[in-house]
């Protein structure tokens, strides 16, 4: 009797054993698996393979808590979705945050579930974006900042998004967060410059008996184009009496060589939009300093250094379809090659797109002041030169 129950016991730890090491041997093989799946998610969603990287990481997620990076499984899935255009994409990303409150992705996650919400539900993204408002993480903070923004600009409430990015490029350090800010201030503030819409900006004008485009728009510092543009009329339709928009304020070009962007700003230092541009290859051909336009024209010659004259419209000639002068051989102009705009390409020069100095042309007049920095701190005091009477342009 004894030996049978030893036997028996003996069979039981032998099975148990063998059960144990198979179970083993299992989860060893799942792990095995599971990460797997996920470095060839990863290099997926690389390539932008959104599919297939859902593919592999569904059966990872299942696997649940038992995996121990199953938090970075649900990071990697969410972004799997959100690349495929998937709707289930604010969902993993809300299951991340839930789930995994103390993971290194969480914020992240909250983040980004307020972002996948903001076009189908702002109010609800903006609640999201509120309660991180709190963190102590400033990346969150300020993109949180620039979210409560995005969310009233999505219901069409322009004039609270209006205010509230203009608040983030006063507070938030952050510049990819500031630069998407100043991003959609310049798409509405260039939607209300150019229309009869009075802002901050501007101020009304009584046309008086004699006035000209061209006068008033010298005697407010912008040119005759943007006098008619902006208020929708002809130069040679204005009856005393009228009312006008015109800039309250001389403009000011602030231009930032390490950012490649040149700002539009009024001369009490109110942002109003920025441009890409392009700058001098060689740091030292694009001088930092304060600089004035002295001369415009439209359709320029250009000069080559080495010699040549290359005519107006010509696809080899570098200046584009518009000049501003600011002093000795510098300028700010158009272009024949788009594709060096936002690099340090020129030859010391300002390059913008053709469309983008065009506009510019038609806003600014001779004698305004502009600004070129070296690094990427743009708040720099305006300084008017002193302007004999009678400076005119068209």
């Amino acid at each position: 009797m004894i030996r049978k129950i030893c036997i028996t016991l003996l069979l039981v730890i032998v099975i148990g054993s063998l059960g144990g090491a198979y179970f083993l041997y299992n989860q060893r093989k799942i792990r095995s698996a599971n990460m797997d799946g996920l470095h060839m998610a990863e290099s997926q969603l690389e390539a932008e393979d959104f599919n297939s990287a859902i593919t592999n990481l569904l059966p990872v997620v299942q696997y649940g808590r038992r995996f121990k990076q199953a938090d970075y499984a649900l990071y990697l899935l969410a972004q799997a979705y959100e690349g495929a255009e998937h709707k289930e994409a604010s969902e993993i990303w809300k299951r991340l945050a839930d789930d995994f409150p103390k993971s290194q992705y969480a914020l992240e996650a909250r983040l980004r579930q307020a972002d996948s919400l903001l076009d189908a539900n702002p109010a609800q993204a903006r609640d999201i974006f509120a309660s991180l408002q709190s963190s102590t993480d400033s990346a969150v903070r300020s993109k949180s900042i620039l979210g409560v923004a995005q969310s009233y600009d999505r219901e069409n409430d322009v004039e609270k998004a209006r205010e509230l990015y203009y608040g983030v490029i006063a507070s938030v350090t952050d510049a990819a967060v500031s630069a998407k800010a100043k991003d959609r201030l310049s798409e509405i503030n260039t939607e209300r410059l150019w229309s009869p819409v009075l802002d901050e900006f501007c101020e009304l004008y009584t046309v008086q008996r004699g006035d000209a485009a061209v006068k008033i728009g010298t005697s407010h510092g912008t040119t005759a184009w943007f006098i008619e543009e902006a208020n929708n009329v002809k130069a040679n339709r204005l009856s005393p009496g009228k009312r006008l928009k015109v800039p309250k304020e001389p403009f000011h070009i602030v231009v930032s060589k390490e950012l490649c962007r040149l700002e539009l700003r009024t001369a009490s230092g109110r942002f109003i939009k920025w441009y890409p541009v392009g700058v001098g290859e060689q740091s030292y051909k694009t001088p930092a300093g304060n600089y004035y336009i002295i001369n415009k024209q439209i359709d320029p010659t250009w000069f080559k250094p080495g010699g040549g004259v290359i005519p107006a419209k010509d696809p080899e000639n570098a200046l584009g379809s518009r000049w501003m002068g600011i002093g000795g051989s510098l300028g700010i102009h158009g272009t024949n090659a788009p594709e060096t705009i936002g690099k340090p390409k020129s030859a010391g020069c300002i390059r913008m797109y053709n469309k983008d100095v065009e506009e510019l042309f038609k806003i600014v007049t001779l004698n305004t002041n502009v600004s070129i920095v070296d690094g990427t701190e743009m708040n720099v005091e305006y300084v008017p030169k002193d302007v004999e009477a009678g400076a005119s342009e068209g």
